[in-house]
């Protein structure tokens, strides 16, 4: 499969379960994809857990500027009553439309699970075809994780009654931002 038939199975299954899928060709467009997508939900406060990608796309500089409130640090404190939290991802599995984050920091994990929104942002060239070919590529890390996080979309719990809840124990959304560049 090619970059383009993984990124289309990625998005189809990843909105399958919830999720919001954007495709972006440079870096240099996160900020105002990003800013739209908040804009339009009304978000206001962000707790970011910065990464290369992050940087590389100037998203701090670029949020203040939109009037937006980033939290950098004291992610335990902030990311309780922020709106949105952002990390970057190591890898998609297509098969499933799910993320994969390897996260032994925890501030990073805070961001992406404390909070209703969670952006995550990743490469594209990053998606793997399947789950077997995700667990290839863990297996053949130098180190084993501490921590390996398979996100595929919203929180959902249907323990109470066996009712469908979405966003009980973590987010109740969940953006993917793939990035080309």
């Amino acid at each position: 499969m090619n970059i383009n038939e993984l990124y289309e199975k990625f998005k189809e299954k990843f909105e399958a379960n919830n999720g919001e899928c954007y495709r972006v060709g440079r870096i240099a467009e996160i900020s105002e994809l990003l800013i739209n997508i908040l804009s339009s939900k009304n978000c206001k406060n962000i707790s970011l857990y910065e990464s290369p990608l992050s940087r590389t796309a100037g998203l701090v500089t670029e949020l203040i500027g939109a009037g937006l409130e980033v939290h950098t640090d004291d992610l335990l404190h902030n990311t309780k009553t922020d709106d949105v939290g952002i990390t970057e991802v190591n890898w998609g599995i297509a098969e499933l439309g799910t993320l994969v984050q390897i996260a032994p920091e925890v501030d990073n994990r805070l961001c992406s699970t404390l909070v209703p929104i969670h952006v995550a942002l990743l490469k594209t060239e990053n998606l793997i075809p399947d789950l077997d070919s995700m667990l290839d590529v863990i297996d053949n890390l130098p180190q084993i994780p501490g921590f390996v996080g398979f996100i595929t979309g919203p929180s959902r719990s249907s323990d109470i009654e066996r009712i469908l809840e979405i966003g009980v124990h973590g987010p109740k959304q969940v953006i993917a931002i793939l990035v080309d560049e």
